[in-house]
C-alpha cells in the first residue's frame, strides 16, 4: 500500500471514529450537576448507609416548572447497572418515571442505564416535573441494580442492599391524596399466542401495558398474566409464571428463571356484572381471597373472575369478548379493577 492511501484510509477510519462517537449515546450529559447548583432536594444512597439523606420531603412549587433534585448513589461492593424510578401522583398507584425534559440513557424497560456497566458512584441532577395540583403528594423512588431489575420489587438485583432506596415526597397542600386505589383497564385485548412472537398475549397491570410475546426479554418480568386458547380448556388465562410451555416458554423467552416470573391466581367470582361494575374503591375489593390455581379455564362472556396477583393486589376480571379459537386475529376482551 502506497502512502498516500494509507493516509486516505487512516483518515477514513479517524472519521468513521469521530461520526460512531458523536452519534452514539450521550451517556447521560443532561444530567450531570454542575458547580454551584442549586437544588431544591438532595438524595444520599450509599451501601454504607453513613451520612445518607435517604427520605426527602419537599413542597410543591408553581405548576409547570420542577423539582429540582440531586441524586447520588455510592456502592463499596457491587457495580450499579441501573436505576430505577418510580412515582406515585395523588395516590393512584406507583409507575414508572419517564423523563420528559432531559435526554437519557433508557433500557428497553424504561430503567436508566448507568453507562459503562461498572459504575460504583454516580451523582445526577434530575428535574422532576410540577404537574397542576393543589392538594395531594407525588412520592418517588429511587433504587440501583446490578443486572435487570424490576420496577415492582425492590429487592431483585438491589445493588445496595435487599430494600435499600431513596425517596423524594413532594407535597402539595395538605398532602391528602384522593387516589381511590384502584387500576382499572377498561377494554384489554389480549391476542391467541402466535409462533413467531408478533402477538400482544401479556399484560402488565402495574404500568397499564399489553406486550408482543417477543418482547420477553426485557419486559417477562413486568408481565402479569397472558391469553391462550387450549384444545381442551378453550379460553384460558395464565400467569407468566405458569403459562403453559407447549405454548410458549416464557422463561426461555425472557431469558430469566421462573421463579423470576410474576404469579398471579384466578378462580370464578360469586360477583355479578353489577356487582364489578359498582367496585370504585380500594376496599370493595378486600373480599377477595386468593384463589389456589395459576390458570383458568373454559371462559365464556360475562364470567367475573376473582384475582390476586404476585404482590397481594386484589382484584376482578370482566370477560367482555371472545373472538376466534386459536390463531391470527383471536383474541379475549377484557375490563380489570384490581387495587394499586
Amino acid at each position: 500500500m502506497n502512502t498516500m492511501l494509507k493516509l486516505k484510509s487512516i483518515v477514513t477510519l479517524l472519521i468513521i471514529a469521530t461520526f460512531t462517537f458523536s452519534c452514539s449515546s450521550d451517556d447521560n450529559d443532561d444530567l450531570i450537576p454542575t458547580d454551584g447548583e442549586i437544588f431544591d432536594a438532595e438524595l444520599i444512597v450509599s451501601e454504607s448507609g453513613v451520612g445518607d439523606n435517604r427520605t426527602v420531603n419537599v413542597t410543591g412549587g408553581a405548576t409547570n416548572t420542577s423539582i429540582k433534585s440531586k441524586v447520588k448513589f455510592s456502592s463499596t461492593t457491587k457495580s450499579m447497572r441501573r436505576l430505577y424510578i418510580t412515582q406515585n401522583i395523588n395516590g393512584v398507584g406507583e409507575e414508572p418515571y419517564v423523563f420528559t425534559s432531559q435526554e437519557v440513557d433508557e433500557k428497553p424497560d424504561g430503567s436508566l442505564d448507568l453507562v459503562g456497566g461498572d459504575k460504583k458512584d454516580f451523582e445526577f441532577k434530575i428535574d422532576l416535573p410540577t404537574p397542576s395540583m393543589a392538594n395531594g403528594t407525588i412520592v418517588y423512588k429511587f433504587w440501583a441494580t446490578t443486572g435487570r431489575g424490576d420496577f415492582r420489587d425492590i429487592t431483585k438485583r438491589n445493588a445496595l442492599g435487599d430494600n435499600v432506596l431513596g425517596t423524594i415526597t413532594v407535597k402539595y397542600g395538605l398532602g391528602t391524596n384522593s387516589g381511590s386505589g384502584i387500576k382499572s383497564f377498561t377494554q384489554t385485548i389480549l391476542s391467541a399466542p402466535l409462533a413467531d412472537g408478533s402477538s400482544e398475549t401479556f399484560i402488565s397491570l402495574f404500568n397499564e401495558t399489553v406486550y408482543k410475546i417477543n418482547q420477553g426479554e426485557e419486559f417477562a418480568a413486568l408481565w402479569d398474566f397472558g391469553y391462550y386458547y387450549g384444545l381442551t380448556g378453550k379460553a384460558s388465562l395464565a400467569s407468566s409464571n405458569n403459562y403453559p410451555t407447549n405454548i410458549i416458554d416464557v422463561p426461555t423467552i425472557g431469558g430469566v428463571t421462573a421463579d423470576e416470573l410474576n404469579k398471579a391466581y384466578f378462580g370464578l367470582s360469586s360477583k355479578t356484572v353489577t356487582e364489578f361494575e359498582a367496585i370504585s374503591n380500594r376496599s370493595d375489593l378486600d373480599f377477595v381471597v386468593q384463589p389456589a390455581n395459576q390458570r383458568i379455564n373454559n371462559l365464556a362472556v360475562n364470567n367475573i373472575i376473582d384475582f390476586v396477583d404476585n404482590y397481594g393486589n386484589k382484584g376482578l376480571i370482566k370477560v367482555v369478548e371472545i373472538s376466534g379459537t386459536d390463531g391470527t386475529g383471536d383474541f379475549i376482551k377484557l375490563d380489570i379493577k384490581i387495587q394499586n
